[in-house]
């Protein structure tokens, strides 16, 4: 069983104390109690402890801005039950429908360790409100000029309209209204269109492919034996590559 610790918010360690990790492969709609439902991220970790090792069930709910804290019971278990342990956490999070992957932690270089330890907003915490005001600042600036350019389109517009000239003709006595000037693409704005909202078939496609990997595993889930070099110098690439577009986006 797992239960929410909703008096923790990081767990501030060394990435030497990290023995597993395991992140989702994608978003899911997920929702807790007192929380909306809303995309939200999934990751399992079992690190070092005073008596033992403690295994967590952590969720990122991107809209609210909630990192929940899901620790086993017993919070921790001694070196022999890790495996054990480990194989729960990962039920209870693929039973909410994440798919999970292993990031082989526990295998890299010191400095790897720390640098994919860093990246991940479990180690440090979510950032408050007052240190994210900086960051939305830039986004409302660029939302202000929008909507002045499209004002300014607006107007521009208006006025071509009001002074589009009126030809007589004086052997008729007709009144001809010269065609409308036409407006350059670069002036004109195009809204843009709004995302489709993701379909049901594919939450039922994820629900089924976890319920397939779960069904393959018949208790402990296979042990993954030692790599050879060549897989981890291209593990190693594959997280350099991983962490260096999560830093560049933040």
């Amino acid at each position: 069983m797992f239960q929410w610790d909703k008096s923790i918010n990081a767990i501030d360690i060394s990435a030497s104390k990290v023995a597993h990790l395991f992140r989702s492969m994608r978003e899911v709609q997920l929702a807790l109690p007192g929380v909306s439902a809303q995309q939200a991220s999934a990751y399992l970790c079992q690190y070092q402890t005073e008596g033992g090792v403690a295994t967590v069930a952590i969720f990122h709910l991107h809209k609210s801005q909630v990192l929940s804290f899901y620790f086993s019971d017993p919070r921790v278990v001694p070196e022999q039950k890790i495996d054990s342990m480990l194989d729960q956490g990962l039920n209870f999070v693929e039973s909410m429908g994440f798919l999970m992957t292993d990031q082989d932690i526990h295998l890299l270089d010191v400095a790897d360790q720390e640098m994919l330890w860093a990246s991940l907003p479990i180690k440090a915490g979510l950032p408050s409100e007052e240190e994210a005001a900086p960051t939305e600042a830039p986004v409302q600036i660029k939302q202000q000029k929008a909507a002045a350019k499209v004002e300014a389109t607006k107007v521009k517009t208006a006025v071509v309209e009001e002074q589009t000239p009126v030809v007589a003709s004086a052997s008729s006595g007709i009144v001809k209204q010269a065609a409308p000037v036409v407006i350059p693409d670069s002036v004109a704005t195009k809204a843009e269109p709004e995302p489709e909202p993701e379909s049901a078939e594919n939450v039922d496609d994820l629900l089924a492919a976890v319920e397939a990997m779960r069904a393959k595993r018949p208790g402990l889930r296979a042990r993954k034996a030692a790599p050879s070099a060549e897989e981890m110098d291209r593990r190693r690439l594959q997280l350099r590559e991983t962490v260096g577009r999560i830093l560049a986006s933040l």
